[in-house]
């Protein structure tokens, strides 16, 4: 028969190593879960402006672990000292967009057709509102693009 001091102690390294394995493993479970729940705030990563379509491209990345959605946008126009247009209507307006976690989305603003191409120095300021699917409150991201090139795929975040 083996001594009884031998048997507790396997016993014991058996049941420390199996409470580790099991711990180990509702921590990283729930660690996962916390981390995929933050809710994150998009991330504009690029901004270009299409001057045959008349419209604004944003690239925007969700960073967070869940789906937001953008449910309204707003405009604000600056005119730069070569454009003769005072203001800007925007005729496409992304709503109810799902930005995906970890992938990049492109949201476009359409301008009003007949209103005169973006021209250099021209600012556009547009807000994005969304919300997160764990939360009734609403959400806003800022993004300010200066038109300061002369091609016609993009301007200058």
């Amino acid at each position: 028969m083996r001594k009884p001091g031998t048997l507790i102690t396997l016993v014991t390294i058996i049941a420390l190593t199996l409470g580790w394995v099991i711990g180990g493993f509702f921590t990283s479970t729930s660690v996962a879960k916390a981390i995929a729940s933050i809710p994150a705030s998009p991330i504009v990563v690029d901004a270009k402006y299409k001057k045959d379509q008349h419209t604004i491209e944003y690239s925007m990345l969700n960073p967070g672990g869940m789906p937001l959605t953008i449910v309204q946008e707003s405009f604000v126009f600056t005119p730069g000292k070569e454009t003769k247009e005072k203001s800007y209507i925007v005729s496409n307006v992304p709503v109810n967009v799902k930005l995906l976690p970890g992938v990049i989305t492109k949201v476009e603003l359409k301008l009003k057709p007949g209103t005169e191409k973006l021209q250099l120095g021209d600012v556009v300021l547009a807000t994005f509102t969304y919300h997160h699917p764990l939360s009734e409150d609403l959400y806003t991201v800022v993004h300010s693009f200066t038109m300061e090139t002369a091609d016609t795929t993009g301007g200058k975040k």
